[in-house]
């Protein structure tokens, strides 16, 4: 789902940014915190794979589907952002080239 410029230009209006450098977010981190926010992945292939994965967790004790839970959780959302972060450097890199086209 792609987000329209619109979108964008409203969470700016309802999230404004800190003038001061030292407590101002990253950029990129505020539009992926806009992504999220349009694509909250209630999909239900997403919840076809968290039953798969509760299946595979069922022999273990509930101390230990919630680390292993935690541990999956954790690791695809450090994936989502690199993901986007890296998706965005690389748009930024063809619009350069897409621009130096003659």
């Amino acid at each position: 789902m792609s987000i329209h410029i619109d979108q964008v230009l409203d969470y700016l209006d309802t999230h404004p940014i800190c003038r001061q450098a030292e407590n101002m977010p990253s950029l990129l981190e505020m539009l992926h915190d806009i992504y999220l926010s349009h694509n909250n992945g209630n999909s239900g292939e997403l919840y076809g794979l968290f039953a798969r994965m509760r299946l595979c967790m069922a022999g273990l004790g509930k101390t230990e589907q919630d680390a292993l839970f935690d541990a999956v959780s954790d690791l695809c959302a450090r994936h989502e952002v690199l993901a986007f972060s890296q998706g965005f450097l690389v748009g930024m890199l063809l619009m350069t080239e897409v621009n130096r086209i003659p």
